[in-house]
């Protein structure tokens, strides 16, 4: 994966958030890259290659694949989502977190080596909007 020109700046980053946030922005971001050629973003000094989040969703497991890709990607409700594949509001949740988190490992590999053996880092979070 992409990792140039990427630091950590906000103490409130959660990767798995920030890459939700992203791949919430997914069919623009796809649209933009066919039309100028640029898989290239950057977000609060993190660079992001739209060629590496669609690569990447083909290293999870199709269930959660197909969960997040209708709730985060599509942005359909969990209760739509669990009708359409025959399970709780519960499991879909439980699906997409997992998801984000599996991607966030493997797109910001260098935060894990961060945080010490055995205890994770303490979290904040602050909603903001995407800019693509």
């Amino acid at each position: 994966m992409e990792t140039k020109n990427r630091k950590r700046a906000d103490p409130r980053f959660i990767p798995h958030r920030v890459l939700r946030e992203v791949y919430r922005h997914y069919i623009d971001f796809q649209d933009y890259y066919q039309r100028t050629g640029n898989d290239i973003i950057e977000y609060k000094g993190y660079v992001i290659s739209f060629v590496d989040l669609k690569g990447s969703l083909s290293q999870l497991s199709k269930r959660k694949r197909e969960a997040f890709f209708y709730n985060v990607i599509l942005d359909k409700k969990q209760e739509d989502v669990a009708k359409i594949m025959s399970v709780t509001t519960v499991t879909v949740g439980q699906y997409v977190e997992a998801a984000c988190i599996i991607l966030a490992k493997k797109y910001f590999p260098e935060l894990e080596e961060q945080s010490p053996k055995g205890r994770k880092p303490k979290q904040h979070y602050k909603n903001d909007d995407l800019d693509t």
